[in-house]
């Protein structure tokens, strides 16, 4: 059972105990805003995995292209898409079903490079600014190179015009892809050695026995000392995002309700895991060894920094493992894409799921100790 006065209580102390303390107002404050200023520029790793759709009229062209694409090993071939038979183009990539669409005009590609004066479409999901300069230039240099073998002419001659559409990022700009990227890793960061360290204080100073004690449920002990870092970890969440929006003139495409959704469920996550830290770990020097123990290998399976299309198919599996990638892919696609309410329930589902099974893992392990 639930004492709400208890439970106020344990908020208020802690609150006191946080604010009155300067190095944990650095920490959970200013620490994003400096993080956020240094890597809102940082540069993503090579493009591989490219997956890409040709729309065209079945044609010679057409398959040599594709065929090119993914000997290359740049690209990937697309299951269950059918070039010929696509009405709406811009759909495979709303839909994620592909990160690039090269459109032929309705003749064909053989007509576009005879004429010379038709436009090839090229249209490229953006949210990953430098992955999709180098798909551009990726498919340019293909398109250039089978139309030379089949003997048109291309260089200063040529009127050949490829026209390329940037959809979710038109400015190219590397900070929208890592502004949702570092608002996740930030905040996850905070809220897990923050939360764990807090934990483990009571029992360095002995206080926890007092609060075992005391008439307070295992329910009201822990939700006394997890609630106001989640409060304060929802606010970090909106304190980056308008960083971002007002600093580096991202342009705010999702709506308020999945943002903060999709945060609650990131914040429940990271609070769950620090308690789970806070269960076995007994000093604070504990507490932090083992949430960097944990980071380090979920940031890198995330997608914050690296693309999960890059990570090798035997090592692939531990992504889908890890909450940080499901809130990073989520984020990206509420600011950047609009928020596709059918990808969002998706991934939020997931990460939902897996904030319940450590919370409820959580609350035992926690239970078992004070018992």
């Amino acid at each position: 059972m639930i004492h709400k006065r208890i439970v106020r209580g344990l908020i208020r102390k802690e609150f006191v105990q946080i604010f009155r303390d300067p190095k944990m107002i650095v920490a959970i404050f200013f620490v994003p805003i400096v993080q956020l200023t240094m890597f809102g520029l940082a540069l993503t790793s090579e493009v591989k995995n490219i997956e890409m759709v040709v729309v065209s009229k079945p044609s010679a062209i057409a398959r040599e292209i594709q065929a090119r694409a993914v000997a290359s090993r740049w690209f990937k071939q697309v299951r269950h898409v059918d070039g010929t038979n696509v009405f709406d183009p811009a759909t495979l990539l709303t839909t994620y079903k592909a990160e690039a669409v090269l459109v032929a005009p309705e003749q064909g590609f053989e007509y576009a490079l005879e004429r010379q004066n038709k436009p090839i479409q090229l249209l490229i999901n953006a949210t990953n600014a430098q992955r999709a300069q180098q798909v551009n230039a990726y498919v340019s240099q293909i398109l250039a190179r089978v139309a030379a073998s089949h003997g048109y002419l291309l260089g200063e001659q040529t009127r050949l015009v490829l026209d390329t559409r940037i959809l979710f990022n038109p400015q190219m700009s590397t900070a929208a892809f890592m502004v949702p990227a570092l608002l996740v890793m930030t905040s996850f960061i905070i809220l897990m050695i923050v939360g764990s360290m807090a934990i483990t204080k009571e029992k360095e100073m002995g206080t926890m026995e007092k609060l075992i004690s005391s008439p307070a449920s295992t329910a009201d002990i822990l939700l006394g000392k997890v609630l106001p870092y989640f409060f304060i970890g929802i606010g970090v969440v909106t304190l980056m995002l308008c960083i971002g929006v007002l600093g580096f003139g991202i342009a705010y495409r999702g709506t308020v309700w999945q943002f903060f959704l999709n945060g609650i469920a990131l914040a429940a996550c990271a609070l769950s895991v620090a308690t789970l830290i806070s269960t076995i770990a007994n000093t604070q020097q504990q507490a932090m060894m083992g949430g960097v123990l944990i980071l380090l290998p979920a940031i890198l399976l995330s997608g914050v920094f690296f693309p999960v299309a890059n990570i090798p198919q035997e090592f692939r599996w531990l992504c889908y493992l890890n909450p940080l990638m499901y809130a990073c892919t989520n984020f990206r696609n509420i600011i950047l894409k609009g928020g596709d309410y059918l990808f969002f329930w998706q991934y939020f589902s997931v990460l939902l799921g897996m904030a319940l099974v450590l919370a409820a893992t959580a609350y035992k392990n926690f239970k078992a100790k004070l018992n």
